[in-house]
């Protein structure tokens, strides 16, 4: 490993607009899910554990969403920069996807972390109970395979604006993983059925709830009557890291092949 690692990932987590968009942001769902939407939710330890593990998944999301973001499009306003020492030093392409990767997950773990004690915080502040999950190993195992799935997207949309040149596209495709992290929110109230498998997004949440509370999620629905079908957890997993297996492959075939992006067509941005 190089100093490049370490100095990306100070970078990111003394980044105030980062920051703000991950933690801040995300904070204001956080005290919508306590005080206004848990608001007919019994002080009783199984039904405010069900509730925090139903929470979670979502929270987890829609904050390293917001991070990943920003941390992928730093790739093109750095992409002759990266073009150039993947070319002519032993940072190889490879190599360099692997440090920043690493850098940046864990910049999003570290994130994920201050949510995860701030929604303990409120829901503890709020029931009297502090909802611990039940199975902390399996869990964290989630929360590092969402961090590396949305970095990988966010990295594959930079890669992509750099590889096609279309760099006016930024503000639009930035907002991609923002928008997608809303998901897992649309089954609260939707039942998805058999397409949950086909949302990455929706399989990490299902797996939070199911590591968290350590009762097999509905397909989607949460808050309305009436059965629904319960989600394959193995067919969750298999489906999440398939996504990963192949957004690693296509992140490392376009770092291959982009010629980069010039400041002068960054700055129409």
């Amino acid at each position: 490993m190089t100093k490049y690692l370490w100095m990306n990932l100070r970078s990111l987590l003394t980044n105030p607009y980062l920051l703000f968009w991950s933690i801040a942001f995300v904070e204001f769902w956080v005290f919508m899910w306590v005080y206004v939407f848990g608001t007919g939710i019994p002080n009783v330890e199984a039904a405010v554990l069900g509730y925090c593990a139903t929470a979670f998944g979502p929270i987890v999301i829609l904050s390293i969403s917001s991070a990943a973001s920003g941390i992928a499009m730093t790739i093109l306003y750095a992409s002759k920069s990266v073009r150039y020492i993947t070319k002519y030093t032993k940072l190889s392409p490879s190599r360099f996807l692997a440090e920043n990767l690493l850098s940046s997950v864990l910049a999003l773990l570290v994130i994920s972390g201050v949510m995860f004690v701030s929604l303990l915080g409120v829901f503890s502040s709020k029931f009297g109970l502090t909802p611990l999950p039940k199975a902390p190993i399996g869990l964290s195992l989630i929360i590092l395979l969402a961090a590396l799935f949305e970095y990988l997207l966010s990295l594959f949309l930079s890669l992509l604006l750099v590889y096609l040149r279309a760099p006016r596209a930024a503000s639009f495709i930035s907002f991609v993983p923002l928008v997608l992290g809303f998901l897992p929110y649309i089954s609260l109230w939707i039942n998805f059925g058999s397409a949950v498998y086909v949302s990455p997004f929706n399989c990490i949440a299902s797996l939070c709830y199911y590591y968290y509370s350590g009762d097999i999620p509905p397909t989607g629905g949460f808050f309305m009557p009436g059965a629904n079908t319960l989600v394959d957890v193995n067919l969750a997993s298999v489906s999440l890291v398939g996504w990963l297996i192949a957004l690693i492959l296509i992140d490392v075939y376009l770092l291959s092949k982009m010629r980069g992006v010039g400041m002068e067509e960054v700055r129409i941005i």
